[in-house]
């Protein structure tokens, strides 16, 4: 498969020759969009299992990026904090 992930949380899992041989013959046979589409879905789901272990707090931004499939700063980008979300939304502190 071509789905880049993180290897710093990433588990190793075995599976059947068949299971591989499966999977191979998936990837061969779906359109670009349809991989696209599991890729996302595969990245979503790696994500929801992280967080569902409460492990996702200790992914840095870049692994978490990485996971998610989002592109890495681009350098001009801010981060508001709690605090700053919280003023901007009228919530009190």
């Amino acid at each position: 498969m071509s789905v880049q992930r993180s290897e710093p949380v990433e588990q190793q899992t075995q599976v059947t020759a068949w299971e591989l041989r499966r999977l191979r013959a998936l990837e061969r046979l779906a359109s670009p969009q349809e991989l696209a589409d599991a890729e996302d879905a595969a990245r979503i789901e790696e994500h929801d299992e992280l967080e569902a272990a409460g492990r996702t707090g200790a992914l840095s931004d870049e692994q978490a990026r990485q996971i998610l499939g989002i592109p890495l700063s681009r350098g001009d980008e801010t981060y508001l904090t709690t605090a700053d979300v919280r003023q901007r939304l009228g919530l009190p502190q």
